[in-house]
């Protein structure tokens, strides 16, 4: 069955050096909270280095390769551990655990015995062995964790790790209350104990987010040179979207030397998203020479394009997005839309248009789905003046039938663009008749909307033969209806303007004076620093 050891795992998935480190020992608070691959990397980083003390060492690399699974390799190291020291009696548990875990019970008890007579009344040595029993199966081995656990309790009630024991299975059992308060009883009698505190921290963030984060604050201040701490506080304030706090602590974290390859990834993020993207390169710049061919690599290419963008440094951004994308296939599924976007926005800015658009094509068929790409392709060919191009785009999303009224809405606009600027008389008078299909759909959907209505005046005045022939003037009557409805409208006095200059116009060509000056006048108590247009009225009035 599954284990509680995998829940404090769980938990800290769903969450999301000052001087010296602690050496090994940070390895261990990793493990103890259930970052199995971080514990192992520690602690092989440091076992051999003077202080670590090897037995205990190899009892805990034992016990992650346990949880992994791998039982001939933590049986290795339980035997190292055992050459290394004898007398703990952990590494005897160790070899129980795996002993019951393949079926030899009696094998297993007996080294639970041997362990027992190493240390006696030992509530530690008694839940490692509730554990080696819960983690083979807790239901079958009801009778032996209750026996392991009310022993530890016996022996010192104010062992913290009876009340973990306890907090986990709650925690296993979604019981997050009661977890909280196990957590909490094992810090209640041992302060120190960072084990209960950090998993009391990471039940909590769900529950009181700035209440967990204030007892890694208070834990920080205990245990300074902490990785786990330093790095679980960092995390919590992330997590809690407060990305000065994050980036403080996370420099802090970078500083000490059990921080882990991929927190410099999460460090560099945090610079470049508070804009201090000169730092964030160094870091990017050290994550690519690292000759570390994970996953650390790629993403230091990832934020190092992202920061270059962000500096407008177009042609280092430009290199740097080469090298990214020439990356081994190996790297392929991480890709995700934006690294095409910031590559494509740096071709642009350089006056690579086709390669440009090249870029968002390609990303296009990788991310069919991702709008936003062809939205930021449409941009690119109205910046390079492809205003075809840009409609056929727009077309093509209505021609799908996967469309919102937004989407219409661009393409009346898209075609109101490319009417206003080709100079094929064909081409302007089917971009017209499209563009207006398209907003009349838009306003029967939308029909109080005054920019609709601003948007079919665009159209049909472009689709005038001559200018202020009347072809948009039913139009402009629309839009002005709509304002007079809508009188917040904080383009009020622009639409009136546009509505009232048509009109006097129209009127005026027509022949009918008095109607043209009603409008012009109107046109000029909106905007009456127009000397040009104040001139002209003042001539109606000689008139």
């Amino acid at each position: 069955m599954k284990t509680k050891f995998f829940f404090a795992a769980m938990l800290l998935a769903c969450a999301s050096f000052v001087i010296n480190a602690q050496g090994y020992k940070d390895g261990i608070d990793f493990y103890k909270i259930g970052k199995l691959d971080d514990a192992k990397e520690l602690l092989e980083k440091n076992l051999n280095k003077p202080g670590t003390n090897m037995s205990e060492a190899y009892y805990y690399l034992g016990e992650i390769a346990y949880h992994k699974g791998d039982l001939a390799l933590a049986k290795s190291y339980y035997d190292k551990g055992i050459a290394a020291d004898a007398k703990n009696p952990f590494n005897f548990v160790g070899q129980g655990a795996v002993a019951l875990k393949s079926g030899d019970v009696k094998s297993a008890e007996n080294l639970f015995k041997q362990a027992e007579k190493i240390s006696k009344k030992n509530p530690k040595l008694a839940i490692a062995i509730a554990n080696a029993y819960y983690y083979t199966d807790a239901n079958a081995y009801a009778k032996q964790i209750k026996k392991q656990t009310d022993n530890a309790f016996k022996w010192n009630p104010a062992d913290p790790d009876y009340y973990i024991f306890k907090g986990d299975d709650l925690g296993y059992k979604k019981e997050w209350g009661q977890a909280f308060g196990q957590y909490e009883l094992a810090y209640q009698n041992e302060p120190n104990n960072i084990e209960s505190r950090v998993k009391a921290a990471n039940v909590d963030f769900f529950l009181n987010p700035n209440r967990a984060i204030q007892g890694l604050e208070n834990l920080l201040k205990e245990v300074p040179n902490n990785a786990l701490v330093q790095r679980e506080l960092a995390e919590k304030y992330y997590e809690n979207n407060n990305v000065p706090k994050a980036l403080e602590n996370y420099a802090k974290y970078y500083n000490n030397p059990n921080h882990f390859a991929k927190d410099e990834v999460r460090y560099a993020q945090l610079l470049w998203m508070n804009k201090e993207n000169d730092k964030a390169i160094d870091i990017c710049n050290g994550l690519i020479a690292s000759g570390d061919e994970s996953n650390n690599k790629f993403f230091g290419y990832r934020l190092k394009l992202y920061s270059q963008c962000a500096k407008e440094d177009w042609e280092g951004a430009l290199e740097t997005g080469k090298e990214f994308f020439a990356l081994p296939d190996q790297y392929n599924s991480l890709y995700i839309p934006s690294d095409y976007s910031y590559f494509a926005t740096a071709l642009s800015q350089l006056d690579r248009a086709e390669e440009a658009v090249g870029a968002f094509e390609k990303a296009m068929t990788i991310f069919p789905e991702d709008k936003s790409l062809r939205n930021q392709l449409i941009g690119i060919y109205n910046k390079n003046k492809e205003f075809d191009k840009a409609a056929q785009m727009r077309q093509a999303v209505i021609d799908s039938g996967d469309y919102t009224v937004d989407d219409l809405y661009n393409l009346a606009n898209a075609y109101s663009r490319l009417a206003e600027n080709t100079t094929d008389a064909d081409v302007k008078a089917d971009a017209v008749a499209r563009g207006k299909k398209a907003i009349d759909e838009v306003i029967e959907k939308q029909p109080n909307e005054v920019s609709n209505f601003y948007m079919l005046s665009r159209i049909m005045s472009l689709g005038e033969a001559t200018e202020f022939d009347g072809t948009a003037l039913e139009s402009y009557k629309k839009l002005e209806a709509a304002v007079d409805a809508n009188k917040d409208n904080r383009n009020a006095n622009y639409y009136y303007q546009l509505c009232y200059r048509y009109m006097a116009n129209y009127y005026d060509r027509q022949g009918q004076k008095d109607m043209a000056k009603t409008y012009f006048e109107k046109w000029l108590s909106l905007d009456p620093n127009n000397e040009q247009l104040r001139k002209y009225v003042e001539s109606l009035n000689q008139q």
